[in-house]
């Protein structure tokens, strides 16, 4: 597996901004929307945006939530990873070594059988407040296609 810098070339099938407390559907988005800015939800604290990509299918994650974490101040991105509950310490090391300046979470979930992670993007190298939420989408894509090769080499 393989990754250049390159830009992933995305299409967004669902695209949808909810509500935190209820995670009510407030409106399924055009992609257009992917081209606002990630500080969005810095002014809309109370949304998150959840988003499926035919490219997410590379790194095993069926979606990755978007959003301003309120106790924090940190834009976080949330996915449930395909990654077997064995490697658990290697990914948390994986994340305390890459995102390890502001808390990050790894939690394996028996119910369906998926790392739940969540990761402050304020971490990841390249990341800035005024940046567009599908070139984050894009930093958090890397992230984790780096992370699995990580975890390939590893094995």
């Amino acid at each position: 597996m393989m990754l250049n810098d390159k830009i992933v070339q995305w299409s967004f099938p669902v695209i949808e901004r909810c509500l935190k407390e209820t995670e009510e559907v407030i409106k399924e988005e055009s992609e257009s929307f992917m081209n606002e800015p990630v500080s969005y939800f810095t002014q809309h604290a109370d949304e998150f945006l959840y988003v499926e990509s035919n490219a997410f299918e590379t790194i095993g994650v069926d979606g990755i939530a978007l959003e301003m974490d309120d106790v924090f101040g940190t834009s976080t991105v949330l996915f449930g990873l395909k990654v077997q509950k064995k490697w658990g310490s290697f990914i948390k090391e994986y994340l305390e070594a890459n995102v390890g300046g502001k808390p990050f979470s790894a939690m394996f979930s028996d119910k369906d059988g998926l790392w739940d992670v969540n990761i402050p993007l304020d971490e990841l190298e390249g990341f800035q407040k005024d940046l567009a939420i599908k070139d984050v989408m894009n930093l958090a894509y890397h992230f984790i296609f780096n992370l699995l090769e990580a975890i390939e080499a590893a094995n």
